[in-house]
């Protein structure tokens, strides 16, 4: 099991301006009141501005920090620190440079055996580590350095790492961002056929700025802005998914389209002005669609919205649900 449940958090760093007055002002707040679900199994995209607080929640998650308020649970458990019930891909690859490929991913193995009393032999680790390492494509490189390896093979190796330890969750920040295009599909395909391809799925929270990566990936995307949700959008495009294909796709550029548009934005409206003006409304049709910036002027007035992509097919708006 790998729920999350993320409740009421909110969150600033020690060192910003004025951090002794955080709780009274919030001006320097990187998260505030964020509250989010996340079931067993579910793919998740975070996306959103640099600086809007992804990968911040993700040490929350990781138990790297502790929020200055709220809670974060998994399992119904509160996160008190770092566990083995969690690993993460981080962009820089995060290999031991004195170790080998094969090495790098027993050590992961090896520390998993010891916490969780799993007491497993060094043959049975080695063979783990060598089956994850040909899950992704490795097994003629077990034995190089990670000098040796270009960045998506370090990067595959990281993955390989991370499945090894066979965590119920599975955390990724920006893991594709620094590699080429060409190595970046690769490793995005590789990605979402070793999730859907274990016993059980694994809980995955992924934080990208890649759009088109988001919707191949994900089954639900949440947009950040302003250290706040912005919105929630459900991925209903049928898997197993190829980029070549969604490229072509009505519904995946209407996405696209979508999640480009909240870039745009200037964050979610307090208050309950902008929710009023939906009663009635069962999509936006009457604000011209989402397909250019023209609706931008009227979206500023509007909440934090939760979307489901099931509905578009309804019209050119999409149904807009409040939080």
């Amino acid at each position: 099991m790998g729920a999350i449940s993320i409740q009421n958090v909110s969150f600033g760093y020690d060192d910003a301006p004025h951090a002794t007055a955080r709780d009274r002002e919030g001006a320097e707040l990187v998260l505030r009141d964020i509250s989010l679900e996340v079931p067993d199994g579910q793919f998740l995209c975070l996306i959103g501005h640099s600086g809007c607080g992804k990968s911040t929640l993700l040490r929350l998650l990781l138990g790297l920090s502790r929020p200055d308020s709220g809670t974060v649970l998994i399992n119904g458990k509160k996160v008190e620190g770092p566990g083995l019930d969690r690993s993460i891909v981080f962009q820089n690859y995060s290999l031991f440079p004195w170790m080998t490929a094969r090495k790098n991913v027993e050590f992961g193995i090896e520390q998993a055996s010891k916490i969780l009393g799993r007491d497993l032999s060094k043959e049975q680790i080695r063979r783990q580590a060598q089956l994850n390492l040909e899950r992704v494509g490795m097994n003629d490189a077990a034995e190089k350095y990670p000098y040796q390896l270009s960045g998506g093979m370090q990067q595959r190796v990281a993955i390989a790492r991370a499945l090894a330890m066979d965590t119920q969750i599975l955390l990724f920040d920006e893991p594709f961002g620094a590699l080429d295009v060409r190595t970046r599909r690769s490793l995005q395909e590789l990605v979402d056929c070793l999730w859907r391809s274990g016993e059980t799925r694994k809980t995955v929270v992924f934080v990208t700025h890649d759009i088109s990566e988001a919707v191949l990936l994900a089954d639900r995307v949440v947009f950040m802005g302003h250290g706040a949700v912005m919105a929630d959008v459900m991925v209903d495009l049928p898997r197993p998914r190829r980029a070549e294909e969604l490229r072509r796709s009505p519904k995946a550029e209407e996405l696209r389209a979508l999640l480009t548009d909240l870039f745009y934005q200037d964050g979610p409206v307090s208050g309950e002005e902008g929710l009023n003006e939906l009663e009635g409304l069962d999509d936006l049709d009457s604000l011209g669609g989402l397909d250019a910036r023209e609706g931008s002027a009227e979206l500023e007035d509007f909440d934090s919205f939760t979307l489901n992509s099931a509905d578009s097919d309804r019209g050119r708006g999409w149904p807009w649900k409040r939080r």
